[in-house]
């Protein structure tokens, strides 16, 4: 098995989005349910996904275990998800934008850049987890992700459901706002374009704003 994971390997695929969206920091408020929890209702074999996982994570070249998805969308963005033992990394433009793991960063789009992300095959799921939701977008946001769901082979009855859990996981405690210098930035905690936090990374987020900003017209 070859390390970068092709987007027709993973498109129909139930076990992927199970796996991946079972990553989320989603989670079901009512039933106090983790969102991997909350994913037991999709009709599909425990254990043939458990197998799935062991295959999916196999290289073939043992010293180097990481498989990701990435390329060029255009001239303005290229994107690298790369899948780790223990963290999945998200990177646009090879800046790194958050992960997925124990030291978790994301909250970086805005809702309105994963939407326009949403024009190039599978990316509005793949950068769903890297997104921050403002609480005037939660129901905007629900109906819109229950839509991506719907078109993974099984998820379309529990497409609302689901949907609610991840936003939950995806809801910012602060905001986002643009800094006369740099652009878009936020005031949320584990973001790394909350320049006060972050201040390393201050220049690349200077530079990928202005990318995304030619990327969304």
């Amino acid at each position: 098995m070859t390390n970068q994971i092709k987007s027709e390997d993973i498109k129909n695929n139930t076990f992927f989005w199970c796996f991946y969206i079972g990553l989320f920091r989603g989670y079901d408020e009512i039933n106090e349910l983790n969102i991997d929890e909350a994913l037991e209702g999709i009709a599909i074999n425990n254990d043939e996904l458990h197998d799935w996982e062991n295959t999916f994570l196999t290289t073939k070249d043992p010293d180097e275990n990481v498989r990701f998805i990435g390329g060029k969308l255009n001239q303005e963005m290229s994107f690298h998800i790369e899948f780790q033992e223990s963290e999945i990394l998200y990177y646009l433009n090879d800046i790194y934008i958050g992960n997925l793991g124990g030291h978790f960063e994301a909250w970086f789009l805005t809702f309105d850049e994963l939407i326009k992300f949403g024009k190039f095959d599978l990316l509005f799921l793949l950068l769903l987890p890297m997104t921050g939701i403002e609480k005037k977008q939660i129901e905007p946001a629900k109906n819109l992700i229950a839509e991506y769901l719907k078109s993974i082979p099984l998820f379309e009855e529990k497409a609302e459901y689901i949907s609610e859990c991840i936003v939950n996981g995806l809801i910012m405690e602060g905001n986002f706002s643009t800094d006369a210098e740099i652009g878009i930035v936020n005031n949320q905690n584990h973001s790394v374009r909350n320049i006060e936090k972050y201040p390393r990374y201050r220049d690349d987020i200077k530079k990928l704003n202005l990318a995304l900003k030619l990327l969304i017209k």
